[in-house]
């Protein structure tokens, strides 16, 4: 009988150690299931509309009937920022200068004129927040300070309108390189 005992033990130890090797075999695959499907790093799109303001005319730069580009800014005569033709568009997404200085969370740039119905230089605070894409990377204001310098040319699209703006947000900024 000392014989069964021994080999029912060896069974009893083998199922002992089969049970404990799926058990832990079981825990890690549920482990890497909840680092797989991490819920700390959803993110969501979500669409918010353009408030129906932030699409109007800004004040700066207006020109008033009757007035003409030769007596309100006579240098866009000789260095027009769009065919002297061509009037504004009512809807202005688009911008570009150059950077004079760098704030906590925006940029100052000596814009080029052409959001302005005088065509006129004027220097404009470019907002950056969260939600901006300086150089392709995202909400990153760190690496918004490191990569833009006072000097740089750079290009600037808004998510309204900035026709007449001398300050507003910018979704994507992107540095011209010569």
């Amino acid at each position: 009988m000392p014989e069964l005992k021994n080999k029912n033990q060896k069974i009893d130890n083998k199922k002992i150690i089969i049970s404990f090797l799926i058990l832990i075999i079981l825990i890690l695959g549920i482990i890497s299931f909840f680092k797989l499907t991490n819920k700390n790093n959803i993110s969501l799109e979500v669409y918010v509309p353009t408030p129906e303001a932030s699409m109007n005319i800004g004040e700066v730069g207006l020109m008033e009937e009757g007035e003409t580009l030769d007596v309100v800014n006579p240098d866009a005569l000789e260095n027009p920022v769009r065919p002297l033709d061509m009037p504004t568009p009512r809807d202005i997404f688009h911008t570009s200068g150059v950077i004079t200085a760098i704030q906590a969370n925006s940029v100052i740039i000596k814009g080029i004129g052409t959001n302005f119905d005088d065509q006129k230089k004027r220097d404009l605070t470019v907002v950056i927040d969260e939600n901006t894409t300086v150089s392709g990377v995202k909400g990153d204001l760190k690496y918004f300070k490191q990569n833009l310098k006072i000097g740089d040319e750079i290009a600037i699209e808004a998510p309204y309108n900035i026709h007449g703006k001398t300050e507003f947000l910018a979704k994507y900024i992107n540095i011209i390189e010569e």
